[in-house]
């Protein structure tokens, strides 16, 4: 494969007070005609900015594996004793904390105080349902579509999980939070929660994505730099997908790699293992003698099921 048919994924700094589907639509307008599929990883908020993944071809089958796989990591800045609708200040404060208690005890916090009392509470296994104002679906509408409509619609709470928590500046009433979450979880919620759980409210000031696993918003490309007049050479800015989900590599002959492509299962000891991924080894990329691409195998009582395939030409 070329790299212009290649299955791949852009590493995009979403600018704040855009949508992630502008940014889908500025690509898709933009790239050359042969990038079939495109389709995002993860909403970003509008009021929010950072790395936004993008996948073309094939590469948008894994969104999945990506959710799974590859935690977020978010600078949060927060204003404790405030609240809005949207958990953020793109809607007007519909409550604020004038108590004594918020302004004696709570701004007197130290960022260590807040950060071991954080920590304590939420890190681990985090029980949490999607913000009223979000991307999550229900009867197939989007939940800020309902509750912008004036219906409000309570979800079930569902299992997230908080890897870090950093405190990394405390000013009253201003806390930046800088925290690595599993994919689902929503920032906005979190911090409001946090803010319960240092006796007050708080919504969000600003939200930076800073990383989508290894991805980064340091090397996420800048709006300036996104594709025009359908460039080819912005291909150069795809990343592999095998270098997005580092899972195992493994090599066949030519005879097992024509079954592999014909959809057949095959006994692990006929592939030649190349490098060990980082991830756990659900999942090993599967490659020809040429070290082609062929596609993603699913490991399953030392077999190679084949889960994604390439190698027929991506989709």
């Amino acid at each position: 494969m070329t790299q212009t048919n290649k299955p791949l994924v852009f590493n995009i700094f979403k600018p704040a007070r855009i949508t992630s589907y502008d940014v889908i639509r500025h690509h898709k307008r933009n790239l050359p005609q042969n990038f079939g599929k495109i389709g995002h990883f993860g909403t970003l908020d509008p009021f929010a900015c950072g790395v936004l993944l993008i996948g073309i071809r094939g590469a948008a089958r894994l969104n999945d594996l990506i959710h799974e796989y590859l935690p977020k990591t978010y600078l949060a800045i927060g204003k404790l004793g405030i609240e809005t609708a949207t958990g953020d200040l793109t809607s007007p404060i519909t409550q604020e904390d004038k108590s004594l208690y918020i302004k004696q005890e709570i701004g007197s916090f130290s960022k260590e105080f807040i950060q071991k009392q954080l920590r304590e509470k939420f890190l681990g296994e985090y029980m949490q349902a999607p913000h009223q104002y979000s991307a999550s679906k229900f009867m197939g509408k989007k939940m800020h579509e309902w509750a912008r409509e004036g219906v409000e619609i309570k979800k079930e709470e569902v299992r997230r999980f908080v890897h870090s928590i950093e405190v990394v500046k405390y000013s009253f009433p201003y806390l930046s939070v800088r925290v690595k979450v599993s994919s689902g979880t929503y920032v906005r919620t979190l911090f409001s929660d946090m803010s319960n759980h240092l006796g007050t409210i708080g919504c969000l000031v600003s939200l930076v994505r800073e990383s989508v696993g290894h991805l980064d918003s340091r090397s996420g490309v800048k709006k300036k730099n996104w594709p025009k007049d359908k460039e080819e050479s912005f291909y150069e800015n795809g990343i592999e997908v095998d270098k997005v989900l580092p899972f195992s590599h493994f090599k066949l002959k030519p005879f097992e790699a024509k079954l592999f492509s014909n959809g057949v299962t095959l006994d692990l000891g006929r592939a030649e293992l190349l490098s060990e991924g980082t991830l756990r080894p659900d999942y090993a990329w599967i490659y020809d003698e040429e070290k082609n691409l062929l596609g993603l195998s699913k490991l399953e009582a030392n077999q190679l099921k084949p889960f994604i395939n390439y190698s027929a030409g991506a989709v």
